[in-house]
């Protein structure tokens, strides 16, 4: 299983692999105003487009694996999530990012992105998932919360972002055993909440 083989879905979502085609909709999206806040400072400029070209090429090089989202209850376009710092040799990977349009009122939109990382990632052998979070984005740091993966570290004054403010992040990671049981609770959960 390649991590970014076709065909990834869940409760929720479908995700397709990135690619040029997706520029349009992400152009138009409001993601720009996240990246200047939470995204690390590139070599190149920080434009959405050196941004997006930045993420196809680590595609097509394997060093990534980048999805769009789109809900599918009626295909809206629902985000850009992904994997990064791939390691074959020992199965590792990092949750690289996660963002939704804001005007998206799902409340599980982003667990079910995350399911769909964690799925994607354990089908591919994975023996640890990371996650690496700015402390400041409350966002990302509630949604961990319910994913429940253990806090390892803080690395501090990590990086620059590209508004230019050094930030601090928390390293999160789960195991092959407890990614297992998150995807399982995950699944339970969106499970439900399709009922209500």
């Amino acid at each position: 299983m390649e991590l970014t083989a076709p065909g990834l879905e869940n409760e929720l979502v479908r995700l397709e692999p990135i690619d040029a085609h997706h520029w349009p909709m992400i152009r138009n999206s409001d993601i720009e105003e996240s990246i200047w806040r939470w995204m690390p400072a590139l070599p190149g400029g920080t434009s959405l487009q050196n941004y997006f070209d930045a993420i196809v090429q680590a595609q097509k090089f394997g060093l990534a694996a980048t999805f769009v989202l789109f809900l599918k209850s009626n295909d809206e376009f629902a985000g850009v999530t992904g994997l990064n710092e791939i390691n074959k040799i020992h199965r590792r990977v990092r949750n690289a990012f996660a963002w939704h349009p804001p005007d998206l009122s799902h409340s599980n939109l982003y667990l079910a992105g995350q399911l769909a990382m964690l799925q994607r990632a354990y089908d591919w052998r994975a023996k640890r998932m990371e996650w690496q979070v700015n402390t400041n984005n409350k966002f990302i740091m509630t949604g961990l919360a319910q994913i429940n993966p253990t806090h390892e570290a803080v690395f501090r004054n990590f990086e620059r972002t590209a508004d230019g403010v050094w930030v601090d992040k928390a390293v999160f990671a789960m195991t092959r055993p407890e990614m297992a049981e998150a995807i399982q609770r995950l699944e339970a959960t969106l499970a439900q909440s399709a009922l209500k």
